[in-house]
């Protein structure tokens, strides 16, 4: 059975982590397949992608029995700002497309950076989340906390990080972590897939340029040359040419 799985369905991808006997916990080849998957489909037919989990937990982070590989022990001072969990959760906020997180259950350590590297939270009731590494005696990596901040601001962060304690519903949706929540009953990949579908009528230049544009800019990176490079790609697109000739139409059979 793998681990990891993607399925595509009109268009969108469905990448499911499904390891649920220890809670998606994820070894490092998983997140090496992950980027892999996620390396690939950027280049596919899709639209969209919605990260979920198969069981009653999202994801509980790194797999401890690696800890090593994952956390980059032994590595050089300029390597350790970065390791496994750091990569994946890069590649999955630079994905060009919309991305949805399906929060099927609760979400730990890596598993809650992994939901705010995506675009969207889409969610079950009654979750809950935490971030122990303090537990465990790790220093978590700057651009992971760089991502919290983003989602949590300053104080949600700091008691996520330096209390190690967990985080109900209630606070989660108190401090935005949600989009949306999810009635008893309801499936939350068909709501993650209402959600997101309405993507498909618009322009995709348009969709990916101002996604990783609004990454640049809340992860303090903006670069000119990349903003105007993804204006151009829109101004030459197809997508516009057939709006504008669309209500050119439209004007002149007034």
């Amino acid at each position: 059975m793998k681990s990891v799985q993607l399925i595509k369905k009109e268009h969108i991808g469905f990448l499911f982590l499904n390891s649920p006997k220890t809670k998606n916990a994820l070894k490092s080849e998983d997140m090496a397949s992950i980027r892999d998957i996620l390396d690939k489909e950027a280049k596919s037919d899709i639209y969209a992608l919605i990260i979920s989990g198969r069981g009653d937990v999202f994801c509980s982070g790194a797999d401890f029995s690696e800890i090593i590989p994952i956390i980059g022990k032994n590595k050089k001072d300029q390597d350790l700002q970065s390791n496994d969990m750091s990569k994946l959760c890069d590649a999955i906020q630079s994905f060009p497309l919309p991305t949805v997180c399906a929060l099927n259950g609760s979400a730990y350590g890596g598993g809650v950076e992994i939901a705010c590297a995506c675009d969207f939270r889409i969610s079950v009731s009654n979750i809950e989340i935490m971030v122990p590494p303090a537990k465990i005696g790790i220093h978590y990596h700057p651009v992971g906390i760089k991502r919290f901040l983003n989602i949590f601001g300053a104080s949600a962060t700091k008691r996520l990080l330096l209390t190690a304690t967990k985080m109900s519903e209630k606070e989660l949706k108190n401090v935005g972590f949600f989009d949306e929540i999810i009635n008893e009953g309801e499936n939350v990949i068909e709501r993650a897939h209402n959600f997101i579908k309405q993507c498909k009528e618009l322009s995709p230049e348009a969709l990916r340029g101002m996604k990783l544009s609004i990454n640049d800019i809340v992860m303090d990176s903006v670069n000119a040359q990349s903003f105007n490079s993804r204006i151009k790609m829109t101004l030459e697109s197809q997508y516009l040419e057939r709006q504008l000739k669309f209500i050119k139409e439209k004007t002149l059979s007034r």
